[in-house]
């Protein structure tokens, strides 16, 4: 755990993980001082007419019922101090990462797909009561937040792995290997930095299967984990569109179920989520999609659902995912027979337009084509990355050279001509299942060399980590001081540092021997860390001495975190066996000035409060002279 923060503080010092900007990192700053009032978070607000807007469009959607909110005083005093950072925190993120270098990761379907999860997770938070429903729709708005940093913060890298088309599981090997971390736990770090409530990190760790945590069943934890899991597969059909919700209904309305919703009460939440993910997709200025009614769509769903399972008369060692397009009905229905016979799974298209969308949702192995406008959906197939390498098998008809020439040239794989006996069908669905299985035995030999290749690289970044850790305490050390520093440096004017001596801690080693002595250094490293901000790092600096570095605090901020530790130290006493410690620090505090050339004279500087601090008895804080 202590490794994974280090990790996460390293991320967020370079400055490129997502992060609230502008007026609302000013509005996020200001409500983690205690005193802070509402009227001062109101008066920042209103420099910002459209963070004003949103927040008022906020309080009368997430507040229905109470009046009509028209200003941004009544919006804020509504709403809550919490409620209020974090639906700025949640509008700041989306505002400043609408596009971005990735090119496997659609920015806009992201925060739609988002956005429609956070108004389900909040309608059933109203009906649940399981938590404020405002923080649950900003909680799950950023349920899957990783996954947009490691778009951000390594875009050549993720988008070869997002292109990969790998499991979910899977992928979260994958970013492991490559990055020491994945989008699961930088998703719960993120939310616990930007202070949303601690269920909801542990809701965005489990949601995509919440059965499998430790909460117990009926808990507060478990519940919220079932909401954004059912929010997030409802909203990913609201992307999809109308044919993945009728093709997933059944499934979805048993989901429902399961919350005391029947039928008639899906419906009308789902259409009353549609329209409310329509209307905040105006304000927030993202995609969203035209759907039909829900209760419709239901009453259209056949009776008695065809078992496809029981027509299967064929079972291949190999079996695939096939898709059929055409439109010839007749012909089709032939088509879908004879291929369902071989034992192959079947997704069907009646048209060219839903047949590339469906192709692009399914991620088909093979794709036989009966289109009259067959030629133009395999030339469109072939321009996108996800279609280079799905085998097709084109119908076109008669014999001519000229037809097959025309279709092995936009890139199909094998033609046959029409009409086909079942016989040829068969054997050019073998043929492509031939080539099916030795692309994908490649694959996996190619993604062994890169597994190779990956933990190479995560055992030199080990090794780079390592030269950086203090082995005794487990802080980062002298090395990682100097470098955090500098590069602290150069991004902020605000900055200070304290440097910190344990007292007398010479006559430990000398009474009670140097093992001691080591376990008292740990001792401390703990008590630091644990009084530490989340924006600061400790290090060991060298022996019995530490160096705190303190970003953005200034001299008044930088002392009482220095009290802060000094009391710390003071009320936790070391104990081993019979030896018990009063340990106590002394510490010399230091804040940038623009007299100062470079971060080392800040250190001298600190060093010499701290001086000051052992001269005057030790045991206390000290604030460097100007001069």
């Amino acid at each position: 755990m202590a490794q994974l923060k280090l990790h996460f503080e390293e991320l967020k010092a370079s400055g490129d993980l997502p992060s609230p900007m502008g007026v609302a990192l000013a509005i996020f700053e200001l409500t983690r001082k205690p005193d802070v009032s509402l009227s001062e978070i109101a008066h920042v607000v209103k420099a910002d007419p459209s963070l004003s807007g949103k927040l008022i469009k906020s309080a009368n959607v997430l507040k229905a019922g109470t009046r009509s909110i028209a200003s941004v005083s009544s919006a804020i005093n509504l709403l809550g101090l919490d409620a209020t950072r974090q639906l700025v925190v949640g509008f700041s993120i989306l505002a400043g990462n609408r596009r971005g270098a990735c090119k496997q990761f659609d920015y806009m379907r992201f925060w739609s797909k988002s956005l429609a999860s956070a108004i389900i997770a909040q309608m059933l938070c109203e009906r649940e009561r399981v938590a404020q429903p405002e923080e649950c729709f900003v909680g799950a708005l950023l349920s899957d937040i990783g996954t947009l940093a490691l778009a951000t913060l390594y875009p050549v890298a993720y988008s070869e792995i997002l292109s990969s088309g790998l499991s979910h599981q899977d992928q979260l090997e994958w970013e492991k290997a490559r990055f020491e971390t994945d989008h699961v736990e930088l998703t719960a770090a993120l939310l616990e930095d930007w202070m949303l409530p601690p269920m909801f990190a542990d809701a965005a760790s489990h949601h995509r299967n919440p059965e499998s945590t430790d909460f117990p069943a009926g808990s507060r934890e478990h519940s919220l984990c079932r909401i954004w899991h059912f929010a997030d597969l409802l909203s990913e059909k609201f992307i999809s569109g109308e044919k993945a919700i009728v093709r997933s209904m059944p499934e979805l309305i048993d989901m429902a179920a399961k919350w005391d919703l029947d039928p008639d009460d899906f419906a009308a939440l789902s259409n009353e989520a549609v329209a409310q993910w329509q209307e905040w997709s105006r304000v927030l200025e993202v995609p969203s999609r035209e759907l039909p009614n829900f209760a419709e769509m239901i009453a259209s769903l056949p009776q008695d659902e065809p078992n496809h399972e029981a027509k299967q008369n064929s079972h291949p060692e190999f079996p695939l995912r096939i898709m059929l397009a055409g439109d010839d009905m007749p012909a089709l229905g032939r088509l879908s027979h004879e291929v369902s016979s071989l034992g192959h799974a079947i997704e069907i298209a009646t048209n060219s337009k839903d047949a590339l969308q469906l192709a692009l949702d399914t991620d088909p192995q093979l794709i036989i084509c009966d289109l009259s406008a067959g030629l133009d959906f395999v030339k469109a197939l072939r321009e996108v990355p996800a279609g280079r390498f799905v085998y097709l098998i084109l119908l076109i008809p008669g014999k001519g050279e000229e037809g097959l020439v025309a279709a092995f040239g936009v890139g199909a794989d094998a033609v046959m001509t029409k009409p086909y006996g079942a016989m040829e069908l068969a054997a050019r669905v073998l043929a492509g299942q031939r080539f099916v299985r030795m692309r994908e035995e490649l694959q996996s030999q190619s993604e062994s060399l890169r597994n190779v290749a990956a933990e190479l690289a995560v055992a030199n970044r080990r090794a780079q980590r390592a030269s950086l850790t203090d082995q005794l305490s487990g802080l980062p050390n002298r090395r990682y001081a100097i470098e955090r520093l500098a590069t602290e440096w150069k991004r902020t004017q605000i900055l200070s540092c304290l440097l910190i001596d344990i007292d007398k801690f010479k006559s430990v080693n000398d009474i009670h021997g140097h093992d001691i002595g080591d376990e008292v250094i740990s001792h401390l490293a703990q008590t630091l860390r644990g009084a530490l901000r989340t924006q600061d790092a400790i290090c060991r600096f060298g022996g019995e001495e530490f160096l705190a570095i303190l970003p953005n605090a200034n001299a008044t901020a930088a002392m009482n975190c220095a009290e802060r530790f000094r009391a710390a130290v003071e009320a936790a006493r070391f104990a081993k066996g019979s030896i018990k410690l009063k340990l106590t620090v002394s510490i010399g505090v230091a804040s940038r000035r623009p007299a100062m050339k470079n971060f080392e004279t800040l250190i001298k500087t600190a060093d010499k409060a701290l001086y000051e601090a052992k001269k005057d008895g030790r045991n206390t804080v000290r604030l460097a002279k100007n001069g």
